[in-house]
């Protein structure tokens, strides 16, 4: 989920040469169409009815992977990747205001205040449509909420390290003359700033959360025999029973699925986004041609099949589960998302590709392009608003979800029961939920999108 440091300016024409160059300063059309694939992907999976929607498109219940347990690691990935974007000074060359630049207390006041708006967000979803008996279970935590803390622990490590990545200055002379190299002290600490910015925060997460989860033995009388990793018996149950309570974790559970222990391991995916996006301003030359995007894209689509494949090696030993967020699961959903953004930025900020001699091939590949041209001005615009159509679509759910329905002398909903009596009546139930989701996304949600960018508004946090 973004904030408005994800927002994007409108995006710029490519060039048409296969090496052409593109303005430096043009903001990658990657990034907002990415996180409009994820908005998309998200209204999807919400909007299935339970009921009658196929397990692929709902979450594992305990250890596995669907397609719904993509949506959470996507908008981390995404979220970490904008953070150097929106705050590429910190990357710059220092100046007289020291290693944090003059913006420091600055930054430090927006993303505190984001991260607290997001949470507040977050909350107030949990508790709508307000009845006493939700109030009286009121979660605590939730997606937002896992957002909020996230990005705040991910954007305090960027700003406190991301000067180890700048330019070295020599330090300047006492007494005006000349500038005099860089002390072994403050070399050391900058390589020691770099690793854990690179390789020691995720290191550190992952391997407090294997510790810490293997090492322990759950008191309760029920869990003396289980000895493997159960999600009832982990001590992801035991930290969120004992600090609110069954009544408040998702569904009365035991645990809940954004309880406090997986937030370690979810920072992972977020600090994945984060190194990428330290790369795209690092590296802002190499993006500023077709050839280079394509170079640079390949490189991440295949780090991203062996982060996937490393993952299910891992998952051998470790169960892959959103619900307890387990290190392989992390590493499977990182690869992931690194190869659909790899794919995502070669289609778009690639450039054309050459096209074959002959007036079929060229005219074939012209009425792909056209045909493909308001499908990427969909996405982009529906990664322009992300928070916005994520609270909307929780809004009209929740909404349809309270709104009472008989159905055949049984009590439903409004959103339970429309799409079983008007599409599975004639059609397979799955079937019926998926074309249940698209209806809404295309007729609802697409075209509040494109009237939202045609008008210029960006809702912000």
């Amino acid at each position: 989920m973004s904030t408005s440091s994800c927002q994007a300016s409108p995006p710029q024409p490519i060039a048409a040469g296969p090496e052409a160059a593109v303005p430096v300063q043009r903001r990658l059309t990657a990034l907002d169409a990415f996180r409009g694939c994820l908005v998309v992907l998200r209204i999807f999976i919400g909007s299935q009815v339970e009921e009658i929607a196929a397990p692929v498109l709902l979450h594992a219940n305990g250890f596995g992977l669907t397609v719904a347990d993509l949506v959470a690691p996507g908008f981390l990935f995404i979220m970490g990747l904008a953070v150097p974007v929106s705050m590429s000074a910190f990357l710059r060359a220092p100046d007289a205001g020291g290693p944090g630049g003059p913006d420091r207390r600055q930054q430090l006041l927006r993303i505190a205040r984001r991260a607290v708006l997001l949470y507040a967000i977050g909350t107030f979803l949990n508790a709508y449509p307000f009845l006493p008996e939700e109030l009286a279970h009121l979660r605590f935590v939730g997606v937002l909420q896992r957002l909020a803390v996230v990005y705040l622990v991910v954007s305090l490590l960027y700003l406190s390290c991301a000067w180890s990545m700048r330019p070295v200055s020599p330090a300047p002379a006492a007494g005006g003359g000349a500038a005099t190299p860089v002390g072994a002290r403050t070399r050391t600490v900058r390589l020691l700033a770099r690793v854990f910015l690179l390789a020691g925060f995720p290191i550190v997460s992952v391997a407090g959360w294997i510790v810490a989860t293997y090492t322990f033995h759950n008191p309760w009388p029920e869990c003396a025999d289980v000895h493997a990793l159960a999600r009832d018996c982990s001590l992801e149950a035991y930290l969120d029973t004992r600090m609110w309570g069954t009544g408040h974790n998702f569904n009365g559970g035991k645990f809940d699925p954004e309880g406090l222990l997986s937030t370690v391991v979810a920072a992972v995916n977020c600090w994945a986004g984060l190194v990428v996006g330290i790369d795209i301003v690092r590296n802002r030359q190499r993006y500023t041609a077709s050839g280079g995007v394509r170079r640079r894209a390949s490189l991440l689509i295949a780090g991203g099949a062996g982060c996937v494949g490393a993952g299910l090696a891992l998952g051998l030993v470790i169960p892959i589960g959103k619900q307890l967020w387990t290190p392989s699961y992390a590493l499977v959903t990182v690869g992931i998302m690194t190869v659909g953004f790899g794919s995502v930025l070669l289609a778009f900020d690639g450039g054309p590709w050459p096209v074959p001699a002959g007036r079929v091939c060229a005219g074939v590949t012209a009425a792909v392009r056209r045909a493909a041209a308001p499908v990427g001005d969909t996405l982009v615009a529906l990664g322009r608003n992300p928070l916005f159509f994520y609270v909307l679509s929780e809004l009209v759910i929740d909404t349809l979800d309270y709104v009472p329905l008989r159905q055949y002398g049984a009590d439903g909903s409004v959103w339970s029961v429309l799409p079983e009596v008007g599409l599975a009546s004639w059609m397979p139930a799955p079937l019926a939920s998926m074309v249940w989701a698209v209806l809404w996304l295309l007729l609802c949600y697409v075209p509040l999108a494109r009237l939202l960018v045609a008008r210029g508004w960006y809702i912000r946090v």
